[in-house]
């Protein structure tokens, strides 16, 4: 089943300057656990919309968009998984550092993923 993961914090779909376009599922998850437990329980999502910045501190690891991306990277790998052929992502972040983050994080897993 298609679906978009909009992860952050406080904002909503609306408030980000995107065009979702088909992508009408969408999914809030607040933190990175909410994010993990959406992917465990309905597959990889044909599109995420990141923040970096997710609030409070989680008790065991960073609560990032960036934690969210390496671990979603990382699920894919160990389980062999494919992505969903139009797959896509959006950083929505205002924290300039974490957004490149995020974006060349993704930008190098997917690119070497497709390639195998």
């Amino acid at each position: 089943m298609s679906y978009t993961l909009f992860l952050d914090d406080i904002r909503f779909p609306e408030d980000v300057r995107y065009d979702y376009g088909p992508y009408k599922d969408i999914i809030i998850c607040r933190n990175v656990d909410d994010a993990l437990w959406t992917l465990q329980h309905r597959g990889i999502p044909s599109f995420i919309s990141f923040d970096h910045d997710l609030g409070d501190d989680h008790p065991v690891m960073e609560n990032t968009g960036y934690t969210f991306a390496k671990l979603l990277c990382s699920y894919i790998m160990n389980r062999n998984l494919v992505l969903p052929d139009k797959f896509g992502y959006y950083v929505h972040s205002m924290n300039p550092v974490g957004a490149r983050n995020i974006q060349a994080y993704m930008d190098n897993f997917v690119k070497h993923w497709r390639l195998q």
